[in-house]
């Protein structure tokens, strides 16, 4: 059985990506397993990282895409004791999880139910995760709060909006006009950023409710004091990301690294540490980062990734995936995503067939010709 995999030998649009096969599996050193993957990533930090636009990796060429999985142990290394064959497992890498199959440090690994589809369960690795971190362990959110979201329809919005549904908070969600249904749907109250009057509508929302206990910003599209400035006074801003700016130099046609985008999150990141940092006003406003905070508390990551299993199981959760694409789809899958036409999340299914209607090209690293491509 081949190894198949989407890699990027330089960085730039969706027709970079190549869908390569190699002749071989990997195999699992001491402390090691090897995984058949059923589901991986594909979001917007794919895109970034494809484009070189993602600001918290240094990236080398050539470089599988997937920024997590979900899978099934198929090969154990030695030493390894508490995971067996067949266990279904689930892992946040940056990096490679966008491959029939992948070997991983078995201390790594979170459990996941068997019984839970893996196209339902991917989405809550990355774009859940972060939502519930941002909420409960960054915010202290508890039930009837007032909570704001900006960027509500992005994978990691949607996902917001789903928890704060099942928690009992009482939410707002700004997102562009057009995304109404889909926000109200999920019991938000609804402000367009691009309607009239947005800043107006989230200002007088905000005194209604004597400020917002929470503010979940995925976009970062307004001032940082404009945001600060409708916080209850002892609610807390998470700062999730900085998309706004680098999808606007991509908008702009930049396939460089984005010089501006990167100062403008530089700046933001900076003034977002410094108000942190502050005596009496670490409670205001953070910067998350899911990778970071994980190394600093592993067990915490995977309690709440259990969490949101059971959460799933027991249907309280329900992730929006508008479309599973198999592996030659890739390409197909990526212009979705940089077209702005995705409501909540696209997953990238392993266990689809392959063969025929291949929109991205396939080639054989065995092959020496093929190194140099």
């Amino acid at each position: 059985m081949p190894l198949r995999r989407l890699e990027i030998s330089q960085f730039g649009g969706p027709e970079m990506i190549r869908l390569v096969e190699d002749a071989a599996l990997p195999q699992p050193g001491p402390g090691e397993v090897r995984i058949q993957v059923e589901a991986s990533s594909l979001v917007f930090t794919d895109m970034l990282i494809r484009r070189n636009l993602y600001p918290v990796l240094k990236l080398s060429l050539p470089l599988t895409l997937g920024y997590d999985f979900v899978g099934r142990i198929d090969a154990l290394g030695a030493g390894v004791t508490h995971w067996h064959i067949g266990d279904r497992v689930a892992d946040l890498i940056q990096l490679g999880g966008n491959a029939t199959h992948l070997v991983r440090p078995a201390d790594r690994l979170v459990a996941v139910p068997q019984g839970l589809d893996a196209t339902r369960a991917e989405p809550l690795i990355l774009s859940y995760m972060t939502a519930y971190q941002a909420l409960f362990r960054e915010a202290d959110a508890k039930p009837g709060d007032s909570v704001l979201i900006c960027g509500a329809s992005g994978a990691v919005g949607m996902a917001a909006l789903d928890l704060c549904r099942a928690f009992g908070l009482r939410v707002v969600g700004v997102a562009s006009a057009r995304r109404e249904p889909v926000v109200t749907s999920l019991g938000a109250a609804f402000v367009a950023y691009d309607g009239p009057d947005a800043a107006g509508k989230l200002d007088r929302l905000s005194q209604e409710v004597g400020g917002f206990k929470v503010i979940v910003d995925a976009a970062r599209a307004e001032s940082l004091a404009a945001a600060m400035a409708r916080l209850a006074p002892q609610g807390r801003l998470v700062a999730l990301g900085f998309s706004a700016a680098f999808r606007n130099a991509y908008k702009a046609g930049d396939d460089s690294p984005g010089v501006f985008a990167r100062l403008r999150f530089a700046l933001d990141f900076l003034r977002i540490k410094w108000l942190s940092s502050r005596p009496g006003s670490s409670r205001r406003v953070v910067f998350y980062d899911i990778s970071g905070r994980r190394q600093r508390h592993p067990k915490e990551f995977a309690d709440d990734l259990v969490t949101l299993f059971t959460l799933l199981e027991g249907e309280r959760i329900t992730p929006r995936v508008q479309r599973a694409f198999g592996l030659t789809d890739a390409v197909e899958a990526h212009r979705l995503i940089e077209s702005g036409q995705v409501e909540g999340r696209l997953v990238l299914d392993l266990m689809l067939p392959t063969g025929g209607g291949s929109s991205c090209d396939v080639r054989d690293e065995s092959n020496p010709r093929n190194k140099d491509s």
